[in-house]
């Protein structure tokens, strides 16, 4: 299953799949073929939600089991990736394991972890960073696959025809 975060709707909307140029992208991501292939979590969500523009209102409406539950599994795995993240040896900066504990990023990473899921972001890895954690190095350091939205998108067969 391909996990979004939050970058690949938002930097959607603004760079390549607009609203008024790509309405076939947001319902490709609604088709409920794609249920169980391609999904995100309510925390990603509640980061939509806190912008104001037409990508929220489209996030709000979009079928809720497109948004995945904290299950005991997900729980667990984001205890374990909260302990990677704290675990001194990895010599962050507090700030910044405060501000990792407290994203959606955590709670994305775990949610993959519980799934067996791929992580869709445009983030990028910087493995030697002290102030700031990562996705695709926490992915790294549990095996989790992370690919760019595009590659995602045509991983996962998206074709817009006009």
């Amino acid at each position: 299953m391909s996990l979004l975060d939050a970058n690949a709707f938002i930097e959607a909307r603004r760079f390549y799949y607009g609203f008024d140029l790509a309405p076939g992208f947001r319902q490709w991501l609604a088709d409920p073929a794609r249920r169980g292939r391609v999904a995100s979590i309510g925390a990603v969500k509640d980061e939509i939600m806190a912008g104001t523009d037409e990508l929220v209102a489209w996030a709000r409406d979009l079928d809720p089991a497109f948004w995945l539950p904290d299950t005991q599994e997900a729980v667990s795995a984001i205890a374990e990736v909260s302990a990677w993240a704290t675990d001194p040896e990895r010599s962050y900066t507090q700030t910044a394991i405060d501000t990792f504990l407290d994203s959606p990023d955590l709670q994305l990473v775990g949610h993959a972890r519980a799934v067996g899921g791929v992580v869709v972001t445009r983030e990028r890895p910087a493995p030697n960073s002290q102030r700031r954690i990562k996705i695709p190095d926490v992915c790294a350091a549990f095996g989790i696959d992370v690919v760019d939205p595009i590659r995602a998108h045509r991983e996962m067969g998206l074709t817009l025809i006009v």
